[in-house]
């Protein structure tokens, strides 16, 4: 397995145990704390894909190109710069509406934000019960 393959299926895990985590985290915040609280994780993970969407859009911007794709068009700094601080005003506005408008639980945004950290915890739990076939 390639260096490049086996990241790929590292970010493609990560991806999916945030979605598992969001959407455990937003049945029992509604089951602990009420409809509020589970939208409010919900909403915390729609910003934390907006957030992600962004940085990884920006990183396959600047970073080298797949195999197959040698010859796709650069973005300009300029451009991705004005790429990512549209998206980081989305970002703001979406958490405004999500906190200050619809009145969701700050902490369920918060668990719902945080879900990644929670995804790549439990990475690191399988991939250290787990031997990769290195020698040190």
């Amino acid at each position: 397995m390639t260096t490049s393959t086996r990241f790929s299926t590292l970010v493609e895990r990560l991806e999916r145990d945030t979605l598992v985590v969001v959407a455990v985290s937003a049945v029992a915040g509604a089951a602990l704390g009420g409809w509020r609280m589970g939208a409010g994780v919900l909403g915390g993970g729609l910003l934390l894909a907006i957030s992600y969407r962004a940085l990884k859009r920006a990183a396959d911007a600047i970073g080298p190109p797949p195999p197959g794709q040698e010859g796709r068009r650069t973005v300009s700094a300029w451009r991705l710069a004005l790429g990512l601080a549209i998206r980081y005003a989305l970002l703001l506005g979406t958490g405004y509406v999500i906190i200050g408008r619809l009145h969701l639980h700050p902490l369920g945004v918060l668990v719902g934000v945080s879900a990644v950290v929670v995804a790549a915890m439990v990475e690191a739990v399988r991939s250290w019960r787990q031997p990769t076939g290195f020698s040190p």
